[in-house]
């Protein structure tokens, strides 16, 4: 088996020697290192080439088109029997190529998915592996997959059951091929990984969940606020719509409805915590709490709190989302900073 390993690349000077070193001491070695450089500015692009002379690696260069594109490209150049996506600023256990190579090799499976384990910004790691390996075959399985790639059930203690990222994941080309399976432009629409795996998931006849938490995921101090862009949730409508109708082709609405409306429910939580934050640390003008008003008269989102049976989420969502259901900004927006100086203070 041989993998075609993608990172897009763009502007992360400070990170890519790490992630290339972690990548090469991978103890699976039929693999090839695509390094797509999506135009960077920062001297990333020279420092592909400079790794493309180990052997194994090549480096790709683009015109900057965002990461789905730059992942796009990768996927025109492999040369694999699976692709794996993986980010720059992360980095990998020496065993994730290996551990997820193994269990799709063993269980004949088109896709293997692997967990993370999250760095903070103090580099204390917490890892989210899945209890135990499970295969999907049936379509009642795979849609069950396709469900809890999507959300999660009240109960459940994610808002993901098994994670929205394309990363950590191994991706059998042939199906990708066939079903022409590419990412949209996230400039297009938002959490391009989501659609990604749900196309892919439409062409796929098995997958495995792995035990594997061998992908160390980074949180950078002061990210949430510089991902702030003022359109965010009325791309995360966007988005909950492109979802709804690739679940409506697969299974009835009364299946699919509690984890479309946990994802909308889940993306209206963050990005009022990333309102907050860009607010308090970027730009004291912002008017924070007529547009959260704003978020919480959508009426997407508000159909979804009518129905939702928040009581039945983990208590800090289930208050949040009790919150939002009122309307009550205030309240809202002093439990998002409470949350931030928690993490803060975890955090020196």
């Amino acid at each position: 088996m041989r993998i075609s390993v993608i990172v897009p690349v763009y502007n992360v000077s400070a990170y890519l020697g790490r992630c290339m070193r972690s990548l090469l001491a991978q103890t699976f070695q039929d693999r090839e290192i695509l390094l797509v450089d999506d135009g960077s500015t920062d001297g990333s692009g020279p420092l592909c080439d400079m790794w493309a002379r180990e052997p194994g690696v090549r480096a790709v260069h683009r015109t900057n088109g965002g990461l789905g594109m730059a992942r796009n490209s990768g996927l025109e150049a492999a040369r694999g029997e699976y692709a794996l996506f993986l980010d720059p600023d992360d980095y990998f256990g020496p065993r994730l190529l290996e551990n997820l190579a193994d269990a799709a090799e063993r269980r004949g499976a088109d896709l293997a998915v692997g967990a993370f384990t999250m760095v903070g910004p103090d580099g204390r790691e917490r890892p989210r592996a899945f209890p135990a390996e499970r295969v999907f075959r049936t379509p009642a399985e795979l849609e069950e997959l396709l469900l809890g790639t999507v959300g999660a059930l009240p109960e459940e203690p994610l808002d993901s059951r098994y994670g929205l990222s394309a990363c950590a994941r191994l991706y059998r080309m042939e199906v990708i091929r066939r079903g022409g399976v590419r990412f949209v432009s996230e400039r297009e629409l938002i959490s391009e990984d989501l659609i990604f795996n749900m196309d892919f998931l439409a062409w796929a006849a098995s997958a495995v969940v792995t035990t594997d938490a061998s992908y160390f995921y980074c949180a950078n101090a002061g990210s949430l606020s510089k991902r702030h862009r003022e359109d965010r949730f009325a791309q995360d409508c966007a988005l909950c719509r492109a979802v709804e109708e690739r679940l409506a082709r697969r299974c009835p609405e009364a299946v699919f409805r509690p984890y479309l409306d946990r994802l909308l429910i889940s993306r209206a939580r963050y990005d009022i915590l990333q309102e907050a934050a860009y607010r308090d640390r970027e730009d004291r003008s912002y008017p924070l709490r007529q547009r959260t008003a704003a978020i919480l008269e959508a009426p997407a989102l508000r159909e979804a709190l009518e129905r939702y049976p928040w009581r039945r989420l983990p208590r800090m969502q289930g208050i949040f989302a009790w919150l939002m259901r009122e309307r009550r900004v205030g309240a809202l927006l002093a439990l998002a900073r409470l949350k931030r100086r928690f993490l803060d203070g975890r955090r020196q």
